[in-house]
């Protein structure tokens, strides 16, 4: 049966971090949507936040797509991004499905560390210019006085505070003992 993992919370709570260290420690397919938002980016350019945005609507389309394709073949994968609702619907549809079984980390962390790590990060030039973190910092700052959104519902969920930082190693501990599985 294959496994999916949805690494999910909002902007800098250490989603990615989390992600590629459980994608190598279990050998499984890592689909994050900032990857997929990249490439379209190098392909068509960068623009404003608006069309930040629409790259971001396409880059949900193909993650969920590929992860569907996963799923159906048996594969483990793992997804990762700021999920909103629209993935939300897809990924439950994706759950109902017989033969997969679903788990989602949340991560999460004190609003202000959040918007400090961001605001870090806006500037400090790492992320492709394509994402517009300093015209998006005001949404963010919305989001973030919102209730989080439960992506998988009543499926299963750990919670992940990272204010303090990523624990990998816990947060992998008890992810196994929830999908009864190890590291390769």
């Amino acid at each position: 049966m294959a496994c999916c993992i949805v690494v999910s919370g909002p902007p800098c709570a250490g989603k990615s971090t989390l992600a590629r260290a459980l994608a190598a420690r279990h050998g499984w397919a890592l689909l994050a949507k900032d990857s997929y938002k990249e490439q379209i980016f190098e392909r068509f350019g960068v623009g404003d936040r608006r069309w930040s945005a629409r790259v971001s609507l396409l880059a949900w389309d193909l993650l969920l797509a590929e992860a569907a394709r996963l799923l159906v073949t048996g594969a483990d994968c793992i997804l990762e991004g700021n999920f909103r609702a629209a993935q939300a619907r897809v990924l439950a549809a994706l759950a109902a499905m017989d033969g997969a079984r679903f788990v989602e980390v949340r991560c999460s962390a004190e609003p202000q560390v959040l918007l400090s790590r961001y605001r870090a990060r806006a500037i400090d030039g790492s992320r492709h210019a394509g994402h517009v973190d300093l015209e998006a910092l005001p949404e963010l700052a919305r989001e973030l006085a919102a209730t989080p959104l439960a992506v998988l519902g009543a499926a299963a969920v750990l919670g992940c505070d990272t204010t303090a930082g990523v624990d990998v190693g816990g947060i992998a501990a008890r992810l196994e003992a929830v999908l009864g599985i190890r590291a390769r």
